[in-house]
């Protein structure tokens, strides 16, 4: 992690001036590190050797517990229907088996003998997705980006119950490069490309190609352990740790699943909160994790790409209360798993520096603000924490503006700092 780490000289931290210099801010090609760059350039290009390598694998071997035989016989999921078990069902286990070209044995230790499934992923699932609804999620999931003969070679790999999540964490990977690209792409066009572009930049200073090289380097290389949270949360949640559930019918219906769902979402919201003002009130914390970040500390220095371009432990403390709150309160999974997936599309929302927001939404303006400023407007999705805790500061006149000395109000309307 040591190519993550930057020289304290050249950035302000929060218990230094409130307004640096121009000539303090600026963000070249030099103090960006040229050791930096080089490391996140080869984990860019490690990224996509991976995603080469994983997607080549078809060769099946054997290990001492784990084998697979040519055969034509097949079993029937044992107790489980498309009815009996929650989307996605047992069918798609059903037509893997029909197409699998192999048995798996896998060696009972208590009994001596073998225990023998219709495919790898029936194996996983011990041939029961009706008692493993996420898990049986999980492993249709990982279907469509591992044939049955390449999740059978990370099962020799890792062995039966490590193979699972270790496919989980290769598709949790390959999907967060999809999701950065795709939505940082998409944000990239209408805000630099699309004809609206020379209207918004006429009195703006346009990101340069160097910053967003930067960014993208940075985020890829963080992405390898980003992907890690999700599978550590997939364990918990799997092996009984959480309060997490799968139906409806398991929490009483639809009013207490919004229940649930809204004080979910609301402690979430407060433990980044919290999380993020840590990382910059905490002198160590912001010194050697969250100043990496802040080095993107004027609107021409926040672009989409800048979303997930932290130092890899920052994105996983502030999205650790995602996977704290579990523990303790009841959450739907999908629904956790859709947040998940939309927390990565809001972190590109608000790096855009657009201005474009509607209170009480922490939207782009605000974070805007909270770059620029550094100690303001700590929150993810609502200004309610900043609104309860006093550090929401308002920008009344468009940010980024050249020329143009920004003023902030206090959540009542005041003049702030």
């Amino acid at each position: 992690l040591s190519s993550f780490n930057c020289s304290s000289s050249r950035y302000r931290t929060p218990h230094q001036s409130k307004v640096p210099t121009r000539d303090k801010e600026a963000l070249t090609e030099k103090n960006m590190g040229r050791s930096s760059k080089e490391a996140c350039a080869c984990l860019l290009l490690m990224s996509f050797c991976l995603l080469g390598y994983v997607w080549s694998q078809s060769i099946v071997t054997r290990d001492n517990n784990t084998t697979t035989s040519s055969t034509s016989s097949r079993e029937f999921i044992k107790g489980a229907s498309s009815k009996s078990t929650p989307w996605p069902g047992s069918r798609w286990l059903e037509n893997i088996a029909q197409s699998s070209h192999a048995t798996v044995y896998v060696s009972n230790p208590s009994s001596n003998n073998e225990i023998y499934y219709p495919s790898t992923y029936a194996a996983l699932l011990n041939n029961a997705p009706q008692e493993e609804p996420t898990k049986n999620f999980n492993c249709f999931i990982n279907s469509f980006f591992f044939t049955d003969r390449t999740a059978s070679q990370f099962v020799n790999w890792f062995g039966l119950h490590w193979a699972h999540y270790a496919m989980s964490y290769v598709r949790n990977f390959v999907s967060a490069m999809f999701v950065y690209y795709g939505t940082a792409m998409v944000f990239h066009y209408h805000c630099y490309i699309h004809p609206r572009n020379e209207i918004i930049f006429k009195d703006r200073v346009r990101p340069s190609n160097d910053i967003i090289w930067n960014q993208i380097q940075l985020a890829q290389s963080s992405l390898f352990f980003y992907s890690a949270l999700p599978v550590f949360s997939d364990y918990l949640i799997e092996e009984g740790y959480t309060k997490c559930y799968y139906t409806l019918e398991q929490i009483g219906g639809f009013l207490p699943y919004i229940f649930w769902q809204i004080v979910y979402f609301t402690l979430v919201e407060i433990g980044i909160y919290w999380m993020h003002r840590t990382l910059h009130e905490n002198k160590f914390l912001y010194k050697h994790i969250h100043l990496k970040h802040h080095q993107y500390n004027k609107p021409e220095t926040l672009t989409p790409w800048a979303s997930i371009a932290f130092h890899p432990l920052d994105g996983i403390l502030q999205a650790s209360p995602y996977v704290f709150w579990l523990l303790f309160v009841p959450c739907h999974y999908l629904t956790h798993v859709a947040l998940v997936f939309f927390t990565a599309i809001w972190a590109t929302y608000i790096h855009d520096a657009m201005d474009w927001n509607m209170d009480p939404i922490m939207g782009s303006k605000y974070h805007t603000v909270h770059h620029t400023h550094y100690v303001y407007n700590y929150g993810q999705v609502f200004t309610f924490c900043d609104q309860f805790w006093g550090t929401l500061r308002v920008p009344t006149k468009k940010t980024g503006k050249i020329g143009e000395r920004q003023v902030l109000s206090g959540g009542n309307g005041k003049k702030g700092r």
